[in-house]
């Protein structure tokens, strides 16, 4: 009876035309995810050069199940010691970091990851995540002492990335690598020897590479602005010499890449475990012209704005980012 004398008024009530079935709005919901995740089962945005690179490790004998377990036990083991040396943010302690990871993580759709702070005045942050532990984020002072909200929030969407594609086991795996020839030898394994004399450093770098430019993405598809994500790696790759008011040109850092693109400096890269800042500008600025990131941020498109598809994106960022091309 209430129900009948209420529809007959002049202004019903908003909860009146409201769908109340959950099976509809979790079919919505899924309808929304899986036009955004491609067929391989990583997000859409996600570079297609990281994926290959993954096909080509995990196509190597046991290598998964190998570095699954090495990585299991350092995972672990640097929960326990940033526990001791790290601030972890939360509503009451570092309250605006911990409402950009709230927001990144809801934003890419992942559970929220715990941030820890470190003492530590390198211009870094880094991603811990694999199935031994909850993911977390740590993230040097110096650079939250740098970043502008904005920028901080671009390096926190950017590490929100590295959870959302599942690039833990191989980061770990590359890090230790890398250690392996210092102190952090007695990491060694005999398996991880015969890792190591199969080139797979050299190849797990050129996936790091590929990763960042991945997860450069998704700090983009997170941030207010995507200005924010070019500064972020100016300031990585030039310091103090980019303040909070200086600028990039960055039509003339294009043309200063666009000088040393065929040159054997470019080989020195091969060594290296993300592409240099200047590239990973360039490679942003292509993902910003892409479909892909106004599927995600359509009120950032621009009336007019003209867009390319994923594949033409990807292969400019390859042009940037890879070290050597093929038939080049």
């Amino acid at each position: 009876m209430l129900r009948e004398n209420y529809a007959d008024q002049e202004n019903p009530s908003p909860l009146h035309s409201m769908e109340h079935s959950f099976r509809a709005y979790t079919a919505r919901r899924k309808a929304v995810e899986e036009r955004r995740m491609s067929g391989n089962g990583l997000p859409d945005y996600a570079f297609s050069s990281d994926y290959e690179y993954r096909k080509r490790l995990d196509a190597i004998p046991h290598f998964y199940s190998v570095a699954k377990k090495i990585c299991g036990t350092y995972a672990s083991r640097t929960l326990q010691e940033i526990n001791i040396s790290g601030l972890l943010v939360g509503p009451e302690q570092y309250p605006d970091v911990y409402q950009m990871g709230c927001d990144c993580a809801r934003i890419l759709g992942i559970g929220i990851p715990n941030i820890y702070i470190i003492n530590d005045q390198t211009l870094n942050a880094l991603t811990i995540c694999t199935d031994d532990i909850e993911p977390l984020i740590i993230i040097h002072s110096g650079l939250y002492e740098r970043m502008t909200p904005g920028e901080l929030r671009c390096v926190i969407g950017h590490e929100c990335g590295h959870i959302q594609n599942q690039h833990g086991i191989y980061d770990i795996l590359r890090q230790i690598l890398v250690a392996a020839g210092t102190s952090a030898a007695g990491l060694l394994s005999v398996q991880l020897m015969n890792l190591m004399t199969q080139g797979v450093q050299f190849l797990l770098n050129a996936w790091d590479r590929a990763a960042e430019v991945t997860c450069d993405r998704a700090g983009m598809i997170c941030s207010e602005r995507v200005e924010d994500a070019y500064s972020v790696n100016a300031k990585l790759l030039y310091g103090a010499a980019i303040g909070d008011k200086e600028t990039v040109n960055l039509e003339a850092l294009k043309k200063q890449l666009e000088m040393q693109m065929g040159t054997l400096v470019r080989l020195e890269e091969l060594f290296a475990d993300h592409p240099a800042a200047v590239r990973r500008i360039m490679a942003e600025m292509e993902f910003a012209r892409c479909e892909v990131f106004y599927r995600w941020r359509p009120e950032l498109k621009e009336a007019g704005q003209s867009v390319c598809t994923k594949e033409e994106t990807d292969e400019r960022c390859r042009r940037y980012v890879d070290v050597i091309r093929k038939g080049k």
